[in-house]
C-alpha cells in the first residue's frame, strides 16, 4: 500500500513538473507574417461573437435610423461589393454564418491593405471542429497546395481576382485573402523560418509599452496607416495629421459586467518634452459636480487655449452655419456652445486650437496671460426651460492661477467686454487662485461650492467625462429643433435628432465614460472607461 501511494505521488509530482516545464502557448503574433498595418487579437473570438449576436445592442442597431443611413452609404456599398466578390471567390456566402463557423478561441486578424481588404485570420480551433466548418466541406472546389508539409486550399474569382485561401494545422484554422500569406504563416507555425510581425520593431515596441493583454488587443503601425489613402479618407475623426508624430500604437480592451476599460499607448518616434506632473489636474477635477453632463480638465494650459475656451463657451458663443453635406460633419475640438458642433465636442483629445481673431477684450487677455495658469476646467450640461420645449446649454470655465486672482481687475475686464462685445448673460466668482466664469449662476455656485473638497487622485495632463444617460433626452429634444430649422422635411433620417439620437439609444446601456491622459514625452497613455448599466 505504501509503495502504491509513493508511486502515485511520484506520478503526480512528475506530471506537475512536466506541466511547469511545458512552454506557455505562443502569441499568435509569432505566426503572422510581417508587414500588416493593423493587428487585432482576441482572447476568445467565439465568445465575443456569441455575446454580440445575443445582445440587445445588435437588435437595436440593426433597427436604428443610424444603421438605415449607413446601409445606404457609399462605404457600405463598397463593402457589400467586396463581400459579393469574396463570396464568388470562396464558393460559399461570405456572411455571418461563415464567420460564426470559423470563430474559435484565441484569434488574430492581420490587415495588410485596407483598400484591397487583404488579411490573414488565425484562430485556435480543434481539428475535429475545423473539419465541420463550411470551408472544410467545400475544399473539393479549391486547388490544393502544400507549404511546410501542410496542405492548404486556394480559390480565385476570375472576374474580380479576389482570392480565398484556408488551411488547418495543429489545431489552428487559417483564412487569407492573399495567397502568399498562407505558406508564410504555415512555415511560422511549423517553425520552418520566416519573418513574423512579432519581430517587427513597431510591434515589439508597442507590446513592451503595454501592460497585460486585454480581451481584445489592437496594435497599429502608425506610419503605414498615415500613408494609406483609404485610412485618410474614411477615418471619421479627421485628425490623421496628428498621427504623424507616432511610430506605433496599441490599445487593450478589458470587459466586465459593470464596465469596459480601454488602455491605449501611443509611442512617438523621438522623445518629446514631458509635461510637468503634479496635482494641478486633480485640483481642477474636484470642482466638477458628480452629475455633470460634461467635464474637461487640462493641466498647464496655454493662455491662448484658456482665452479661446472662455470666449467660445461663455463670452462670445456664435452659431456656426455650414453647407448641407451627405457626410458626417468633422468634429471641432472647441465647438461653439449651444450650436450643433457643441453636441459633438470630443472628450478624447486635449488640444484646444485658437481660432485666431474674433472678439477678445485686451484687459481679459492680459489678466489670463499674467495668471501663469496651472489648470483649466470646463463643466457643461443641458437643462430644459419651464416650457419644456427649449433646451439651454449651461457652461462654466474655471481657471486655476499660480496666485490669487484680482477680483476687481477681473470685474473691470468683464465690464469692458460687456460694453464692447456681443455678450449674453455672464457671471463670475473668484476665491483665491480659483476663477470661474459662467453663463449660469446656479451652475457657477455648484462648482465653487466644491472648492473645499480634496483634489482628485491621479496625475495626468488631461481628463474628461461625459454622461450620455443624463444628456440623451435633452440632446434629442434640442436637435429636433435644430434639424427642423436646418433642413425641414426629408426622406433621409435627420442627422442629429434621428441618426445620432438612434445611435445613442442603441448604446443606452452606457451610463457614462471618462478618459485620463498622461504624456511622458516618449509615450502618451490614455485610459478610457465606459460604465455600463443593467
Amino acid at each position: 500500500m505504501k509503495l502504491r501511494i509513493a508511486l502515485s505521488l511520484g506520478v503526480v509530482a512528475l506530471a506537475m513538473w512536466a506541466l511547469v516545464q511545458a512552454p506557455a502557448p505562443r502569441s499568435l503574433a509569432g505566426y503572422v507574417p510581417a508587414g500588416p498595418i493593423l493587428y487585432l487579437e482576441a482572447r476568445d473570438f467565439g465568445a465575443l461573437m456569441r455575446d454580440w449576436n445575443g445582445s440587445a445592442e445588435k437588435k437595436l442597431w440593426l433597427d436604428s435610423a443610424s444603421y438605415a443611413v449607413f446601409s445606404r452609404s457609399r462605404l457600405f456599398e463598397r463593402l457589400a461589393g467586396a463581400q459579393a466578390q469574396y463570396t464568388a471567390a470562396a464558393g460559399l456566402p461570405a456572411d455571418m454564418p461563415l464567420v460564426e463557423s470559423v470563430a474559435g478561441g484565441d484569434s488574430a486578424l492581420a490587415i495588410y491593405d485596407i483598400g484591397k481588404l487583404e488579411f490573414l485570420y488565425i484562430t485556435r480551433l480543434p481539428s475535429a471542429r475545423a473539419m465541420e466548418t463550411l470551408l472544410w466541406r467545400t475544399r473539393g472546389n479549391y486547388e490544393t497546395r502544400k507549404a511546410a508539409g501542410t496542405d492548404y486550399f486556394v480559390r480565385m474569382d476570375p472576374e474580380s481576382r479576389r482570392v480565398a485561401a484556408f488551411a488547418t494545422t495543429s489545431d489552428y484554422l487559417l483564412v487569407a485573402t492573399r495567397e502568399d500569406l498562407m505558406p508564410e504563416a504555415l512555415k511560422l507555425i511549423a517553425g520552418a523560418g520566416g519573418s513574423a510581425v512579432a519581430s517587427e520593431e513597431w510591434f515589439a515596441a508597442a507590446a513592451r509599452a503595454a501592460g497585460a493583454r486585454g480581451d481584445l488587443r489592437l496594435v497599429m503601425n502608425m506610419p503605414a496607416l498615415v500613408r494609406s489613402p483609404h485610412f485618410r479618407s474614411y477615418w471619421v475623426q479627421r485628425n490623421v495629421s496628428e498621427f504623424r508624430q507616432y511610430g506605433a500604437g496599441i490599445a487593450d480592451v478589458f470587459r466586465s459586467p459593470s464596465e469596459i476599460r480601454e488602455q491605449r499607448v501611443l509611442l512617438r518616434f523621438s522623445q518629446a518634452e514631458p509635461a510637468a506632473q503634479g496635482d494641478a489636474l486633480g485640483r481642477a477635477l474636484r470642482l466638477a459636480p458628480e452629475d455633470a453632463g460634461l467635464y474637461r480638465a487640462w493641466a498647464n494650459p496655454t493662455p491662448e487655449a484658456a482665452l479661446e475656451l472662455v470666449m467660445s463657451r461663455i463670452l462670445a458663443p456664435q452659431a456656426q452655419g455650414g453647407r448641407a453635406s451627405e457626410a458626417a460633419p468633422s468634429t471641432p475640438v472647441a465647438a461653439t456652445a449651444g450650436s450643433e458642433g457643441d453636441l459633438e465636442t470630443r472628450i478624447d483629445e486635449p488640444p484646444i486650437e485658437d481660432t485666431g481673431g474674433g472678439f477678445a477684450p485686451d484687459e481679459l487677455r492680459k489678466l489670463i496671460e499674467g495668471a501663469k495658469l496651472e489648470a483649466m476646467l470646463e463643466v457643461g450640461g443641458t437643462r430644459t426651460h419651464a416650457d419644456d420645449v427649449f433646451v439651454n446649454v449651461d457652461s462654466v470655465v474655471v481657471l486655476l492661477g499660480s496666485a490669487d486672482w484680482n477680483a476687481e481687475a477681473m470685474r473691470g475686464a468683464l465690464s469692458t467686454a460687456t460694453e464692447t462685445g456681443p455678450l449674453g448673460r455672464i457671471a463670475f466668482e473668484t476665491q483665491g487662485r480659483v476663477l470661474a466664469i459662467a453663463n449660469s449662476v446656479a451652475l457657477l455656485h455648484r462648482v465653487m461650492a466644491r472648492i473645499p473638497k480634496a483634489p482628485v487622485k491621479g496625475e495626468g495632463d488631461y481628463a474628461a467625462g461625459f454622461s450620455p444617460a443624463r444628456e440623451r433626452a435633452n440632446f434629442a429634444k434640442m436637435t429636433r429643433l435644430i434639424d427642423y430649422a436646418a433642413g425641414g422635411e426629408s426622406r433621409e433620417p435627420r442627422f442629429f435628432s434621428e441618426n445620432i439620437a438612434s445611435l445613442g439609444q442603441t448604446l443606452s446601456r452606457f451610463g457614462s465614460s471618462s478618459i485620463l491622459v498622461r504624456d511622458s514625452g516618449r509615450a502618451v497613455t490614455q485610459t478610457v472607461v465606459y460604465r455600463l448599466g443593467p
